[in-house]
């Protein structure tokens, strides 16, 4: 990991009160410091660790304080952040205040995450005479219980890519309406390309102990995605049920850029994708999956007395046997 920057700023804000303090340093974080490595490190493995919620940018939050992500001032910037997200709480008495940490970063790709660090055991910081933070020692950060976060892939966002390059996360609580207002994020479901992306990872994925082919990881994934209420599935969730590890798919997603939500719903039809079609009539059987029937594939004529397999490589096999 290669760490840009990080700056460290205060919110001052007791549960069911309405009234917020912040606590603004001047000085960046000393980013070569062994104990603020640490810090970053274990935030950012936290942060693969749990069900993220991805997203882009709404015009309000932070696209509207940085609107170039290309070159980021982020002392100033993060200044006005904070300000902003204390307009935000003042109000709400079920909001908390913590530290917020900033931090712009490359490991992968570049990102820009920021995290609300509260509930720790002991004092992470301690604001020095010139207005900077010291850090005291950053075991005390209770790495599973950080309140929010959000991480931003600045690649994809600086690019024509399409994907999705906010990633939110839950701690041991839901993610807060104010803390997603404050990011400020389109939060247009995209299941179909979630359910599309989960079924292109069933084609590549190393396959778990004890399954022999695709065909029956994806029966699995379909058997498991319905038991489910309501077909939600959790990435996590289905991790763990398939290889007995909750971080294998997630992992896979990270290392492979795949843009996919960590809990969605799948529709009927896209969870029937996933479910091998086995037709037997006669001496004749039809074993294929149902992504294979449509057009360019597996076709039953309009009058319905015939069904048409375009497919040369299978047509070519076809051939190869009858002159076997």
């Amino acid at each position: 990991m290669n760490i840009k920057s990080v700056v460290v700023h205060e919110i001052k804000k007791a549960e069911k009160t309405t009234v917020a303090e912040i606590t603004l340093t001047d000085k960046a974080l000393d980013h070569t410091d062994a104990k603020i490595i640490d810090m970053v490190t274990r935030l950012d493995e936290s942060f693969g660790k749990k069900t993220l919620k991805r997203a882009k940018f709404s015009g309000d939050g932070f696209k509207k304080i940085i609107p170039d992500f290309s070159a980021i001032d982020l002392l100033e910037k993060s200044k006005e952040l904070t300000t902003d997200l204390k307009a935000n709480i003042q109000n709400i008495p079920a909001a908390k205040g913590g530290y917020l940490l900033f931090c712009e970063y490359e490991s992968t790709k570049k990102f820009l995450a920021v995290y609300l660090i509260r509930d720790t055991n002991s004092p992470l910081f301690k604001l020095k005479d010139d207005n900077s933070w010291d850090v005291v020692d950053s075991q005390h950060l209770d790495i599973d219980h950080f309140a929010m976060g959000a991480k931003i892939n600045l690649d994809i966002l600086n690019s024509d890519s399409e994907d999705r390059y906010v990633a939110l996360i839950k701690g041991n609580t839901d993610v807060s309406g104010y803390f997603e207002n404050w990011i400020g994020i389109d939060d247009t479901k995209q299941e179909t390309k979630d359910a599309d992306a989960l079924y292109d990872i069933s084609n590549k994925i190393e396959l778990p102990e004890g399954v022999a082919t695709r065909d029956d990881l994806k029966r699995k994934i379909h058997d498991f995605v319905k038991s489910q209420p309501f077909r939600s599935l959790n990435l996590r969730a289905l991790s763990n049920h398939l290889y007995n590890n909750e971080d294998t798919i997630t992992k896979y997603c990270d290392d492979n850029g795949i843009d996919i939500d960590g809990e969605f719903k799948l529709s009927a039809a896209q969870l029937r994708k996933f479910y091998k079609l086995v037709v037997t009539a006669g001496e004749i059987e039809l074993r294929a999956p149902r992504s294979s029937f449509g057009q360019n594939g597996i076709q039953v004529s309009p009058d319905g007395q015939s069904v048409v397999i375009y497919n040369k490589q299978f047509a070519d096999a076809v051939t190869q046997s009858l002159k076997d």
